[in-house]
C-alpha cells in the first residue's frame, strides 16, 4: 500500500513526536548537548519522520531544506494547497436563505511553513501562515520558539500557537478523516493564542501546560480584548503502540494496534473594565478516546464549554463526536462515517440541539502529500435554532461555517457535498 505520512500535523504536532524520540536517546547515554541537538532535528521535522536526502534537495514527501556544515543551522520549508468543490442544498426559507443551492470551488488551506533549528545547544522554531479565503491576505498562523530544557525531555515553547483543547484541532485539515474537520471543532476550538508553554513526554504519557492571553487571541497587542489571563493543559495516556500513530486519524493496512485516551482543560478570565467585551469567565474541558488498528481507526470525543457573563447570566453547552474509517483490503482507498452533535445549555434562546452526520472515502496516491477526498454531509437541523451554530454558520466570506460547507438555514435537513484534492510538498 503506497501510504506514508506527509505534511505537517499543526503547531503542538511538533512536541507530540519530539518526546519519545528525546526518552529513547536518553536511555542510550546520550549527552546533553546531543539530546538538544536530537530534539531539534525531530521537532523541525516532526511532519513526516522521515530520512530527507542532502542539503537543497527534497525527501520522498517533498519536504527541501537548508543546512550548514555542521547541522548546527537548519531551515525547512514545507506548502500546502487543498482545492475544495462545495455543493449545499437547503430548502428556502425566505427569512436567513433565499437560495436552494450553493456551489462554488474554494482554496480553503493554501499555507507556507518554515521550520528549523539554531545553533548549539539549539533552538527550534516554527512559522507558518496561509492566505485567507476571504481576498486572499496573507494571515499569520503559528510563531514560536522551543529549547529542551534539559535531558530528562522537558521543552519550553513560546510565542503563537494553538491551544490543545480539541484533539480533532491539534491534528488539523491536512491529516482530518473527512474533507474538513466535525461542526463540534467549528464550534468549540480556542484557535490560537501567544503565551508561554512546557511539555513533557515519556513512553506512557505526555503533557502539556501553557500560560497565555486566551481563547482566540491570535495576531493581537497587549492593548487588545484578550483575556486578562488563560491557562490550559492536556494530559494523554499511551495504552499501546507509538505516539507517531496518532499524528493522523487514519492507520493503513499493516499498522500495529494502538490507543490512547486525553484529558484537557481551559480557563481564563477577563477582560477587566473592557468598553468591547464585557468581562467574562470562560473555561472548556474535554475528554477523548483514540484507535489505530490494522487498516482501521476509531475516535470519540466530548467537549463541554462553561461561559459565565456580567450579571450572573451563565451557560453550559455540549459537543460530541464520534467517527471511525477502514481501508479496503489491499488498496489506497479509505471509507469513513462520523456524527457530531452540539447541544446548547437550555436557558439559550436558541437551545435546540444540532445533529451532523458524514459519510466519504479518501484515496491515498502519495499518503497525505497527495490525497483525493470526497464526503457528504447531512446537517438534520436548522442552524437558527441553535445559538452556537448560529454563530459560525454566517455564509461570510471566510467564515467557521462556509470553510466546512454548512449555510444558514432556517429548516432542517441541509445537504452538503464535497471534493477535495489535497497536496503537500
Amino acid at each position: 500500500m503506497n501510504y506514508h505520512s506527509a505534511g505537517c500535523l499543526g503547531t503542538l504536532g511538533a512536541l507530540v513526536l519530539a518526546g519519545p524520540a528525546l526518552a529513547q536517546q536518553n536511555a542510550s547515554g546520550l549527552t546533553v548537548d546531543d539530546v538538544r541537538a536530537i530534539a531539534a532535528e525531530v521537532l523541525a521535522d516532526a511532519d513526516n519522520r522521515s530520512s530527507l536526502l542532502q542539503s537543497g534537495t527534497a525527501g520522498h514527501d517533498g519536504h527541501f531544506f537548508l543546512s550548514d556544515g555542521s547541522g548546527n543551522f537548519r531551515l525547512e520549508f514545507q506548502g500546502r494547497i487543498q482545492t475544495r468543490f462545495t455543493a449545499s442544498f437547503v430548502d428556502d426559507d425566505d427569512v436567513v436563505n433565499s437560495d436552494s443551492f450553493e456551489s462554488g470551488f474554494s482554496q480553503p488551506r493554501v499555507q507556507l511553513v518554515f521550520t528549523g533549528q539554531v545553533g548549539d545547544p539549539s533552538f527550534i522554531y516554527r512559522i507558518q501562515g496561509k492566505f485567507g479565503t476571504a481576498g486572499g491576505g496573507f494571515v499569520l498562523e503559528d510563531a514560536y520558539v522551543g529549547h529542551v530544557l534539559n535531558d530528562d525531555g522537558w521543552l519550553l515553547l513560546w510565542g503563537q500557537l494553538r491551544l490543545p483543547v480539541l484533539w480533532e484541532d491539534v491534528i488539523k485539515d491536512v491529516r482530518s478523516l473527512a474533507v474538513a474537520q466535525s461542526v463540534v471543532n467549528a464550534v468549540f476550538n480556542p484557535g490560537r493564542s501567544q503565551g508561554i508553554w512546557v511539555h513533557r513526554s515519556t513512553d506512557d504519557w505526555r503533557f502539556w501546560a501553557g500560560f497565555s492571553d486566551g481563547a482566540g487571541s491570535a495576531n493581537t497587542d497587549i492593548t487588545a480584548e484578550a483575556a486578562d489571563w488563560a491557562v490550559t493543559s492536556r494530559v494523554e495516556f499511551k495504552f499501546d503502540g507509538d505516539w507517531s500513530q496518532f499524528d493522523s486519524f487514519s492507520s493503513p493496512e499493516g499498522s500495529d494496534f494502538a490507543h490512547k485516551a486525553g484529558l484537557a482543560a481551559h480557563w481564563q478570565d477577563g477582560p477587566n473594565g473592557s468598553t468591547v467585551i464585557a468581562e467574562t469567565t470562560v473555561g472548556a474541558f474535554s475528554a477523548d478516546y483514540m484507535i489505530e488498528a490494522d487498516g482501521w481507526n476509531f475516535f470519540a470525543a466530548g467537549v463541554g464549554l462553561f461561559t459565565e457573563m456580567p450579571g450572573g447570566v451563565d451557560f453550559l453547552d455540549w459537543g460530541v463526536v464520534v467517527q471511525g474509517g477502514m481501508f479496503l483490503p489491499d488498496s489506497d482507498w479509505e471509507l469513513f462515517g462520523r456524527f457530531d452533535a452540539i447541544i446548547p445549555d437550555g436557558d439559550r434562546a436558541g437551545d435546540d440541539a444540532f445533529n451532523t452526520l458524514t459519510f466519504g472515502a479518501n484515496y491515498y496516491i502519495h499518503g497525505h502529500a497527495a490525497k483525493f477526498s470526497v464526503d457528504a454531509q447531512w446537517f438534520f437541523d436548522a442552524t437558527v435554532d441553535n445559538d452556537l451554530v448560529a454563530g459560525i454558520a454566517t455564509g461570510a466570506a471566510g467564515s467557521p461555517g462556509t470553510f466546512i460547507g454548512l449555510l444558514p438555514s432556517a429548516n432542517d435537513n441541509q445537504l452538503a457535498l464535497r471534493m477535495q484534492f489535497q497536496l503537500l510538498f
